[in-house]
């Protein structure tokens, strides 16, 4: 075979082989070592009685996957009843759904612990740096009290009970404080930190992550137990700036429940004008010396009990107390402000509280959808007197001036 005839037939064999073979199917993403456009983590602490939800919701989050676009990362952690994994999920040249798996740690971990987070952390900006990094934290919370769980530290989120199992008993958590400390210091700053646990968005605890993150999306009061629907939510992170389309996707998947949800956004810049003009009608309404009943402000744990333990002190809306107890022309000054920090609320007409045991309504012309402490002159404040003085916000807005 000679020449032309023997060019034209290796051409047929190549086409015919590569027909056979079919296109290359590879991750369509962003290579390793080149910088996405956005980044978002899911951290799921589920090393305790949450441990049946975190399946539900990665299962979720793989129906999302097709919808992210390629010039951005999806990674999740998930610590639960087995061994911690963290994994990238993507979306394949031929539309199905790839993965990778990583082990960043050797042992079984404490995943409730700032430093298995800064671990995932480090090991995921050190060769997957990214222009935008969104961080979700999934577990039970507290918000800044020794919550409902009857955690021994406050200002808490998360729970790893060390044994692999469904139990609630306490290893570890991570402390606000420790959370914002590790965030202020990453390479790329958080832009959207949202909190799918319980009582997160206080005052207490924005305030101690004002510099951790661009926003805070979290609720003041009970979520439930399903929390996001993440085959939604996490499109959202991708495709929107902002918290709103975040937000208002997690309450619309509940509108066909009998309950739902509270959330609300912090724009975490504007945290300390809030302190700055909360200080002096604390310091004028609220000193230790007048002596106030708050049976009849609204609370996001009314008189709440967990299994028979001791009531604990209520998260009393902020914007409700402050428009009890200011004047008018007070209180519309203090709530141009107080909008400029907690920028936007979403809610369902009402949740239910297992806490309480019961359903709960919201009146969002009425709550502002931030909580906080007000320290009282009873003895079961007493030990939750002593925690707040631990806060920043404790001196930022007054209340040690007032003399608590």
């Amino acid at each position: 075979m000679s020449g032309k005839a023997g060019t034209v037939l290796l051409l047929l064999l190549t086409l015919l082989v590569s027909c056979c073979r079919g296109p290359e199917v590879k991750p369509d993403v962003v290579g390793k070592g080149c910088t996405a456009r956005k980044t978002l983590l899911v951290y799921m602490m589920a090393e305790n009685s949450l441990n049946y939800y975190a399946s539900l919701d990665v299962d979720e989050i793989l129906r999302a996957v097709p919808s992210i676009p390629r010039d951005c990362r999806l990674f999740v952690y998930v610590d639960d009843s087995s061994f911690p994994q963290l994994t990238q999920y993507y979306r394949m040249t031929s539309g199905e759904t790839g993965c990778s798996r990583f082990q960043p740690f050797n042992t079984d971990v404490c995943s409730s612990d700032t430093a298995a987070l800064g671990t995932v952390l480090d090991f995921i900006l050190k060769d997957y740096p990214t222009e935008t990094l969104d961080l979700i934290m999934w577990s039970h919370g507290d918000g800044w009290l020794r919550g409902p769980l009857n955690l021994a530290p406050q200002r808490s989120i998360g729970i790893d009970n060390g044994k692999n199992s469904s139990s609630n008993k306490v290893t570890e958590t991570i402390e606000v404080e420790e959370l914002a400390a590790l965030l202020e210091a990453l390479p790329t700053k958080v832009d959207r930190l949202m909190f799918d646990a319980c009582f997160m968005q206080c005052v207490e605890s924005a305030y101690a992550l004002r510099n951790a993150a661009e926003w805070i999306i979290a609720s003041p009061a009970e979520i439930p137990g399903d929390g996001a629907l993440y085959s939604t939510l996490v499109p959202d992170f991708f495709n929107s700036d902002g918290p709103e389309d975040i937000m208002d996707s997690y309450i619309k998947a509940y509108e066909s429940e009998p309950a739902g949800a509270v959330l609300s956004a912090v724009h975490t810049g504007y945290m300390q004008n809030l302190a700055d003009a909360t200080y002096a009608y604390v310091i004028k309404y609220f000193n230790s010396e007048k002596k106030r009943e708050y049976t009849d402000v609204f609370s996001y744990l009314p008189g709440g009990r967990y299994n028979g333990s001791p009531a604990y002190p209520s998260y009393f809306d902020m914007n409700v107390v402050m428009k009890k107890y200011l004047t008018a022309d007070e209180y519309t000054g203090w709530r141009e402000v107080f909008d400029s920090a907690v920028a936007y609320v979403a809610s369902s007409a009402k949740w239910y509280s297992a806490v309480c045991g019961r359903v709960i309504g919201y009146d969002m012309s009425v709550g502002g959808g931030m909580s906080m402490y007000m320290p009282q002159h009873y003895s079961r404040n007493e030990k939750f007197n002593s925690d707040f003085k631990t806060t920043e916000w404790y001196s930022a807005a007054g209340w040690q001036q007032a003399g608590w």
